[in-house]
This record gives structure tokens, C-alpha cells and sequence, in this order.
């Protein structure tokens, strides 16, 4: 039986009792209906130790509920297990921000295949020059909430951030080895890039319609090499996560 695994922003130790917060409380008592007794994992995405003279490591908790109505459900935490899952290799994506289900749907997959940061990125043709901060910080929270249910699924034990959406020159600010831009017309490809075991990678993808001429040849003129993944022009949605599936089996941790 599949044991449910929740994040929990809180420091978690072997042997205390702790009660879980509230929208945990609603999942775990009304939608999977769990009861005293049922185990579920924890992960709070920091080092932790067993002892004191055991070394810091990232993993997640095993714990058992103690206590489940619906106000309040209370675990005592067993057993610390390290576990990394996090790919050794480190892909950044920035993302032109697309319409709202189409924008869940990559932060979810690209979290699923091991995507290290993700940042949205404000372009000429994703329609969010008009979003205004509150709207925006809706927008994060929804974001965020996506990616920690992913890390949730995953089995990921270390959290994905969004990242505060940037303008297209502020990707600059972010240094890796090979930075990478997806264009249909671009003359390269993944195979021909001369680096060997790159440890970090950006990726510069545009949303729905793409980046304008200005935008890729700003990204050209900065760094970044603009490459095709084949014939076929894919949707942004899919596009990302094609290039991280290829990029992971490549140098990172599937196969």
C-alpha cells in the first residue's frame, strides 16, 4: 500500500509529536479519510540528522497518526530515512509565463523530472504585462503550491522554488554552463553541442507564440545558443519538458 507523503515547513526531529497545519488536516481527514494507526511520510526539504554525531542529510520521516478529527490531526514522528533524489544535474528553466493550465501543467512535469529551479519569465507575448502585484502574488502562491505537490508525488525531498517572475535581459543575472534557447528556426541541435558532462544548464522557453525576433536575439547576443529539438514545433508546454527529459537522460539521472 502506497504510504501518502506530505511537505511540512517546520523542523522535524525523531521521537516528538507535532500537529500537522490546517489545510493537511482537511486533506488527510476528508479526502484520503486516514485514521489513528496509518502511517505517512513527512519531508520538510532540509539537512537533518539521527544523532548529534551523525552527519546532516537530506531525507524524510516516517510518521504515525496519533491523533485525527477534523480540526486537528497529531503524528509522532519514527523513523529519519536519508534519501536525495535531486538529480546531479542542475537545470534552470525560465519560463515565458503561458496561460494559466498550461503553465501548472510545466511547473508540475518539469518537478516530476527533476528540474532544480524554474523561474517564469515576463515576455512580449505572454499576456502579463497587465498582472498587477496582488494578482501576481496569487499567481506565486498557486505556482508554489503546484511544485510542492509535485515534490509530494515525486518523492522529491528537496522543495522547488519558483522563482519571482523576471524580464527577459534579468536572465543574465544567472550563470551556468550552457545556456540553451529553444527556437524552431535554430540550425543546432542537442547533439552537437561541443561541452561534455555539463554539471548546470539554463533553459530560455518562450510561451504561447513564442519570443518575438527582439527577445531571441537579446538571449542570442547574451549567451545563449539557440538549438531545436527536431521538425516539429512543439507547444511551450511541451517543449520544456521535452528538452529536460532528453537533457536528464543525457547527463542527468534517468535511464
Amino acid at each position: 500500500m502506497r504510504v501518502s507523503r506530505f511537505f511540512i515547513n517546520a523542523l522535524l526531529f525523531q521521537g516528538e509529536d507535532i500537529n500537522l497545519p490546517a489545510h493537511l488536516v482537511n486533506y488527510i481527514v476528508n479526502v484520503l479519510r486516514l485514521k489513528v494507526g496509518d502511517t505517512i511520510t513527512l519531508f520538510n526539504g532540509q539537512l537533518s540528522r539521527i544523532s548529534i554525531n551523525e552527519q546532516e542529510q537530506i531525507g524524510e520521516f516516517t510518521a504515525i497518526i496519533t491523533e485525527a478529527t477534523k480540526r486537528n490531526v497529531t503524528v509522532h514522528i519514527e523513523i529519519f530515512t536519508a534519501r536525495n533524489t535531486q538529480s546531479p544535474l542542475q537545470v534552470h528553466l525560465f519560463q515565458g509565463i503561458s496561460r494559466s493550465e498550461r503553465m501548472d501543467f510545466t511547473i508540475q512535469k518539469a518537478v516530476e523530472l527533476g528540474i532544480t529551479q524554474i523561474t517564469p519569465v515576463f515576455t512580449q507575448r505572454s499576456n502579463s504585462g497587465k498582472i498587477n502585484a496582488k494578482r501576481l502574488e496569487k499567481k506565486m502562491l498557486h505556482w508554489q503550491g503546484i511544485a510542492i505537490s509535485a515534490c509530494e508525488q515525486s518523492g522529491r525531498t528537496t522543495l522547488i522554488k519558483i522563482n519571482e517572475p523576471i524580464q527577459v535581459k534579468d536572465i543574465q543575472t544567472f550563470n551556468a554552463e550552457i545556456n540553451l534557447l529553444l527556437a524552431p528556426d535554430a540550425q543546432s541541435s542537442l547533439s552537437k553541442l561541443s561541452v561534455q558532462s555539463p554539471q548546470s544548464i539554463n533553459i530560455f522557453i518562450g510561451p504561447e507564440g513564442g519570443l518575438n525576433d527582439d527577445e531571441i536575439d537579446w538571449a542570442s547576443n547574451h549567451g545563449y545558443q539557440k538549438i531545436k529539438l527536431g521538425n516539429r514545433i512543439l507547444r511551450t508546454e511541451t517543449a520544456g519538458l521535452a528538452i529536460l527529459s532528453v537533457l536528464q537522460f543525457l547527463w542527468g539521472d534517468l535511464g
